[in-house]
C-alpha cells in the first residue's frame, strides 16, 4: 500500500478526531477511516475544482445499495492549504483488488452475485442523470460485509453526467488502461457501454484469476490492447450458468452496441 502524504496524527488533528486509520492512496489524494466514515482528502495542489464538483454531483444523484453513500463535502487544512475532503460511509469488508491479490476467487454462484450487484449499481448510476463512472476496476469496488454478492462501487472522481459539459479534452484517455473499453483506448468519449465493459473485465478477472485480455508480465501499447480485445477474451472457467456466461461475453464485446444496457443484462441473468 502506498504511504500516505501526511501522518495519521496530522490528519486526525486536522479533522478534529482522536485517531484515523489509513485506507489507501490514489493519484490525487488519500483516504482515511474515522469510525464509520471514510474521508477522502484531495492532497495535490491545483486539483481542478470541477472534478470535486463532479464527484459530489455524481454521488448526490444516485441512491443505491451498490454505490457508496456520500455523507458530506467540505475541506480540511493540511500542508498550509485548504484541501477538499469528502466524507463517505465506510464499507467494511475490503475491496476486490485485495481478493485478486490474494488469489481469492469466487465460486460460480458468488461470481453471479458479484455480477448482479455490479450491474445493479451501474444501472442505478446510469439512471441518475445518466451518470457514467468511467473507472470501474477492482480497487474501486468494496464488498459490504465481505460478501461477494454485496459489491459497492466507490470513487466517482472521474464520473460524468451525460447532461454536463465535459472538462476532458478529446482525443484523450480517461480511466485505468487495463479496464478501458476499446473506444476509450482510441481516445473517444466513454459512454454507458464503457462502464459495462469494465464490469465484465472486473468479474472475469476475479472469477478466472487473470485478466481476460492481457498477460500480467507484458506491457501493451494502446494499439496492441485494442488488437487483444478484438481477438476476444480468454475462456471462462467451467461452472457458470449459461445466462451468466453469455452476459460476461457480451459485456466485453469489442462493439459497444453488443454490450446492451445494465438493465438488459440483468434480465438476461434471470433467463
Amino acid at each position: 500500500m502506498t504511504a500516505p502524504r501526511y501522518s495519521p496524527a496530522i490528519v486526525a488533528a486536522a479533522l478534529g478526531v482522536p485517531s484515523v486509520e489509513f485506507l489507501g492512496s490514489g493519484a490525487f489524494g488519500d483516504t482515511w477511516r474515522d469510525g464509520d466514515h471514510a474521508v477522502k482528502i484531495i492532497c495535490v495542489d491545483g486539483y481542478p475544482p470541477e472534478r470535486v464538483a463532479r464527484e459530489i454531483g455524481g454521488l448526490s444523484r444516485v441512491n443505491s445499495p451498490h454505490v457508496v453513500r456520500l455523507l458530506k463535502a467540505g475541506s480540511v487544512r493540511l500542508g498550509g492549504a485548504d484541501r477538499p475532503a469528502l466524507t463517505f460511509e465506510y464499507v467494511e469488508g475490503g475491496d476486490l483488488q485485495k481478493r485478486l491479490d490474494a488469489s481469492d476467487r469466487p465460486t460460480p454462484d458468488q461470481a453471479i452475485g458479484l455480477l448482479r450487484g455490479l450491474l445493479i449499481g451501474v444501472r442505478d448510476l446510469h439512471a441518475a442523470a445518466g451518470t457514467i463512472h468511467r473507472d470501474i476496476k477492482p480497487p474501486n469496488v468494496a464488498l459490504r460485509g465481505g460478501e461477494w454478492g454485496e459489491p459497492v462501487i466507490l470513487d466517482l472522481g472521474l464520473a460524468k453526467s451525460t447532461t454536463e459539459t465535459t472538462v476532458t479534452v478529446y482525443p484523450g484517455r480517461v480511466g485505468t488502461t487495463a479496464y478501458m473499453a476499446p473506444e476509450q483506448l482510441r481516445g473517444r468519449r466513454a459512454r454507458k457501454a464503457a462502464d459495462l465493459f469494465a464490469v465484465g473485465v472486473t468479474v472475469r478477472a476475479l472469477f478466472s484469476g487473470r485478466h481476460p485480455f492481457y498477460e500480467a508480465t507484458r506491457d501493451y501499447s494502446y494499439d496492441d490492447a485494442i488488437v487483444r480485445i478484438e481477438a476476444g477474451p480468454a475462456l471462462l472457467p467451467p461452472g457458470l450458468s449459461g445466462p451468466a456466461a453469455t452476459v460476461l461475453d457480451l459485456l466485453v464485446s469489442h462493439a459497444e452496441y453488443e454490450r446492451g444496457s445494465a438493465t438488459s443484462n440483468l434480465r438476461r441473468l434471470e433467463d
